[in-house]
């Protein structure tokens, strides 16, 4: 059975972000899967929904906001948990009714290890903005036969018809070309240095937003104010608010919280009132990174420019010569072989050539089996690198 498999996995992949989930035995943790599996595959009055849960250990905290984590926003919430009056039993039959509630509306069954060692629900648990490393590990299936198991916004494993992913996406994220491609890009947007950070970690959410529903897709995060391409895109937008500009504001915002106004505010600004601005930028920014992720379901690419606003989607991107791709095995291209796209799709072969033409510009594109991958070429290397973003596939 799949269930034993996942527990070994998981436990590498959270001790390297916190290991909470020592106090949680492998037979607690193996029911937990296997039970919300079996949900997955129950329909509740003729309708098949997606089980979430959000697992909380032993934890009896109501309420986790960032300030309980150490960070300067006490306005914002990670998790709220509604608990019931007595704790309803840990069945599919309870999972499969509560999820008429929706993971897509961010409502999960809250499951605690009781103190007898018994899983139970003992609430509804509402996820809210993830400032912080969450400190609770969220289960969804989404479909039946299937399992993604996810801390935050970082996916720590998924589990698919006999099949075990974990991810990989930070090879890019953390360092080498693309990285610094994206700084640049951070810094072409006049970002100051504290706020590249939060550009960077900004793409890397649009990256697995776009990951997240299934169905595939492109992302162009472009050096260029207006590319050329999107001159022919069906969907072309008008100036609208970039993900850069509410980051920013945010920044700002906690400078002055911290008693460092920027000259831009007065010092006199107040600091209840401030918190809640820095707050709603934040919230909104959450909100438009989930919205252009949705968008990328859409055939065609998404475009951004380096603001991260939203240029065009629905692009067509044009199929140019077959391009030499050299597989990077390191973040930094140092170790490749030099492959072409075979059996792949469209989709990479369009991915592929217009960042072979658009130097500096970085291209993801999702497969709708669930793999990512970045393209990307500098224009002082010959080569267009390709890095495979999912690792450590083995059959459960």
């Amino acid at each position: 059975m799949f269930p034993p498999a996942l527990v070994p996995l998981l436990r590498d992949r959270v001790r390297s972000n916190g290991g909470w989930l020592a106090e949680v035995a492998d037979d607690v943790l193996v029911q937990l899967f296997t039970t919300i599996f079996w949900a997955g595959l129950e329909t509740y009055e003729g309708e098949r929904n997606a089980i979430g849960v959000a697992f909380l250990g032993t934890s009896g905290v109501d309420v986790v906001t960032s300030e309980t984590a150490g960070a300067d926003a006490p306005l914002l919430y990670q998790w709220k948990i509604h608990r019931f009056e007595s704790p309803r039993p840990f069945a599919v039959g309870e999972l499969v009714k509560l999820a008429v509630a929706g993971a897509d509306r961010r409502i999960y069954s809250a499951i605690n290890v009781l103190s007898d060692g018994r899983l139970a629900i003992t609430g509804l648990a509402r996820e809210g903005f993830n400032v912080v490393p969450d400190p609770f590990v969220k289960i969804i299936a989404s479909r039946p036969g299937c399992l993604t198991i996810l801390r935050g916004r970082d996916l720590l494993l998924e589990y698919d018809r006999g099949h075990i992913r974990t991810a990989g996406e930070d090879v890019v994220f953390t360092a080498g070309p693309v990285r610094r491609a994206l700084e640049a890009s951070a810094h072409c947007a006049s970002l100051d240095d504290d706020v590249v950070p939060d550009y960077v970690d900004a793409v890397r959410s649009l990256v697995r937003e776009m990951a997240a529903h299934g169905r595939g897709g492109i992302l162009v995060v472009s050096t260029e104010e207006g590319p050329e391409v999107a001159a022919t895109a069906p969907y072309r937008m008008a100036g609208d608010s970039s993900v850069s500009s509410l980051l920013r504001l945010a920044r700002r915002l906690s400078r002055v919280k911290r008693g460092d106004p920027s000259p831009r505010m007065t010092v006199g600004t107040d600091v209840a009132f401030g918190s809640l601005l820095r707050n709603a930028f934040l919230t909104e920014a959450e909100r438009l990174t989930e919205e252009l992720g949705a968008l990328s379901a859409i055939d065609g690419a998404i475009l951004l420019n380096c603001q991260l606003a939203l240029v065009a989607f629905g692009v067509m991107l044009p199929l140019g010569k077959p391009t030499p791709l050299a597989e990077a095995t390191d973040a930094e291209g140092l170790h490749f072989r030099v492959v072409d796209l075979g059996s792949r799709g469209t989709r990479h072969h369009a991915g592929a050539s217009y960042a072979a033409e658009h130097p500096g510009s970085v291209v993801f594109v999702a497969s709708e089996d669930g793999h990512l991958s970045c393209m990307f070429r500098d224009a002082s290397r010959e080569h267009t690198f390709l890095w495979h973003l999912g690792v450590a596939e083995v059959r459960a």
